[in-house]
């Protein structure tokens, strides 16, 4: 699934109207991802996945660094080694990636 994201600079997530979000603060060249979030009766349909992929190919093109607070999100990265790149050094060795 390919989702186009509205980035909302003010609001600092990107949302897919009516059927979820990706919440993220910018310090400097990080972007710390706390909360990842599908409307109810969306679940399961791989929103949320897709989601996550496209912040996280946002952020690659922004060239931030990126510290997954949000469980999902973290899992997400987890599952895709492919973005393993975009974590801090310090997350890595955490997530052991």
């Amino acid at each position: 699934m390919t989702i186009a994201l509205q980035a909302e600079v003010s609001a600092t997530r990107f949302e897919l109207k009516a059927a979820g979000f990706v919440e993220y603060f910018l310090f400097g060249e990080i972007a710390i991802v706390t909360h990842t979030e599908v409307h109810p009766g969306q679940e399961g349909m791989g929103i949320g996945s897709a989601l996550v992929r496209d912040a996280l190919d946002y952020f690659r093109s922004q060239k931030k660094c990126v510290v997954p607070v949000c469980g999902f999100f973290a899992h997400q990265m987890r599952c895709n080694p492919r973005y393993a790149d975009l974590l801090t050094p310090e997350c890595r060795r955490i997530f052991c990636m």
